[in-house]
């Protein structure tokens, strides 16, 4: 299926980076280029907003989307049935392990191209699911296997920061029943976040609001 030649296309990554990682002056001419490399992942993202019906605020637009790719505290916003889902969206990060100088710079030029891939895969899923017209149960559990899986890819890869929190909200709201969809939306219809408003929390009610949309559920 196309996610899984995404997430093969995504673990071949590491092979195709080794080259330049692994030579002193390869990766020397390759880190003069990395500036401003996090530009490569920001269109997706800009979709991904216009998709879900959100803009942020004039001026600050750069600043919250980087804010927004980056997911951090983003779980904290979500809104779940049981604590074990919760728990499972807080787990992030991975130890590093002693490396030498050497092994510490190949290692950080293919986890910055990695974390690049990273985010723009994550915005172009999360916006063509924004632009899903409607989704049954069968057509909700594929999209939650799908998404399930590349963000088991990330896990695979390690790479500090993913997988991107949103896609296994996104996986969990889509396999809701209709009653539990609902109540989600009515809890925060009745305000149990209004002591953290935030731009990124507004994000998080369209995208509840789209899933209730696609999967014809009345809110």
């Amino acid at each position: 299926s196309f996610i899984t030649h995404v997430g093969e296309h995504m673990l071949a990554l590491v092979q195709a980076l080794e080259p330049f990682a692994s030579d002193p002056d390869a990766l020397g001419l390759a880190n003069e280029v990395m500036s401003g490399v996090l530009e490569v992942a920001v269109q997706p993202w800009k979709e991904f907003m216009a998709a879900a019906g959100c803009s942020f605020k004039a001026g600050y637009e750069k600043s919250q989307l980087e804010i927004l790719m980056r997911g951090k505290d983003l779980s904290k916003y979500f809104l779940y049935e049981n604590d074990e889902d919760a728990l499972e969206d807080d787990m992030g990060g991975h130890d590093k392990d002693e490396e030498d100088e050497g092994e510490e710079a190949s290692a950080a030029f293919c986890n910055q191209w990695l974390d690049v891939v990273g985010l723009a895969v994550a915005g172009r899923l999360l916006e063509r699911t924004m632009r899903i017209p409607r989704l049954g149960h069968k057509g909700s559990e594929h999209l939650a296997t799908d998404l399930n899986y590349i963000r088991n890819v990330f896990t695979a890869l390690g790479v500090s920061g993913h997988p991107h929190p949103l896609l296994g909200y996104i996986a969990h709201l889509v396999t809701l029943e209709d009653v539990a969809l609902r109540s989600t939306i009515k809890r925060r219809r009745q305000g149990v976040d209004v002591e953290v408003p935030s731009e990124a929390l507004e994000v998080i009610k369209r995208v509840e609001l789209r899933i209730a949309y696609v999967k014809n559920i009345s809110v």
